[in-house]
């Protein structure tokens, strides 16, 4: 079964919100990375990209949990979508 455009275009809606909603998310928590005491050093002139990524690294993964559907009826599901899209991608 192939999705109409009208249920492509709902989709795409949703999921621009829902990252936009993340993306906002994430900013709001980039200070408090920065301020927990967690990131202890960095070098501008030795691997500057380390902890920059290490951090966006933990920001996606945190922001991304909220979606799995821990706990409900919909967590196999979720799962295996997200495992074949991603395969995709």
């Amino acid at each position: 079964m192939y999705l109409s455009q009208k249920d492509k275009n709902k989709i795409r809606s949703l999921v621009m919100s829902m990252l936009n909603e993340s993306h906002v998310a994430m900013m709001k928590n980039i200070d408090k990375v920065l301020d927990s005491g967690v990131i202890n050093e960095w070098n501008e002139n030795d691997s500057p990209m380390i902890t920059p990524k290490c951090i966006i690294t933990a920001l996606l993964q945190r922001e991304s949990t909220q979606y799995e559907g821990k706990g409900t009826s919909f967590e196999k599901e979720i799962k295996n979508t997200v495992r074949k899209i991603r395969y995709f991608l």
